[in-house]
């Protein structure tokens, strides 16, 4: 679905508490080709968002809709399918775009 949220201009980004390499790995697994970034080890982006888990020292899956502005438009919150967070997401970026 990369595709359609590029035509609606969106920059799609993943971040994860786990250490780069793993995080590399998964993605190269997964084919992802979009940026994803390592908030390893100082967690600083997941707790700035609300989603760092202390004792479990990793983060919920969360995906954000954020505006140019920087505001949050949109959460999708941990749902299991990760599909459900890219169709969500797409859903709700393009009523903000009024699509």
């Amino acid at each position: 679905m990369l595709s359609e949220f590029q035509q609606l201009e969106t920059q799609v980004l993943g971040s994860s508490t786990d250490a780069a390499p793993p995080q590399k790995a998964f993605a190269d697994h997964c084919g992802v080709t979009f940026p994803v970034v390592a908030d390893f080890p100082t967690f600083a982006a997941a707790k700035a968002f609300g989603v760092f888990n202390e004792e479990r020292l990793s983060d919920r899956r969360v995906t954000f809709v954020i505006d140019k502005s920087g505001i949050i438009r949109h959460v999708v919150d941990d749902r299991p399918n990760t599909e459900q967070h890219a169709t969500e997401s797409l859903e709700a970026i393009k009523k903000l775009a009024g699509k």
